[in-house]
């Protein structure tokens, strides 16, 4: 379901993507990153003149065994467009490599 809110109380309409993308998100274990880390807050972008109704239509979708990698996501703002920038920060992490020689590379003299 889409984070959806209309303005006047008589409209009853509800804002779903279609079924095959949950039978997607689902098969793939797939996880709305900003969902999963503000899993009770509202953040409506985009307002629709024409419904009257505020909605949150950028998404970031990953799968669930990659969120621990998620350091932090902020919905931006924009005023050119409806869509909004998403910054995803991943957590870094430092590995140190020691140079090897390759041996396979090295040839025998006969």
């Amino acid at each position: 379901k889409l984070d959806y809110k209309t303005q006047t109380a008589t409209k009853k309409i509800r804002r779903i993507l279609p079924k095959s993308f949950f039978q997607m998100t689902e098969e793939l274990n797939l996880k709305d990153i900003w969902r999963e880390r503000n899993i009770n807050e509202k953040q409506y972008k985009f307002y629709s003149n024409r419904h009257a109704s505020w909605s949150r239509i950028d998404m970031v979708w990953i799968s669930a065994e990659s969120l621990t990698n998620i350091q932090n996501i902020e919905i931006g703002t924009s005023i050119w467009a409806d869509h909004n920038p998403i910054m995803v920060v991943w957590k870094g992490q430092r590995k140190r490599f020691r140079w090897t020689l390759n041996n396979r590379i090295l040839k025998e003299e006969s």
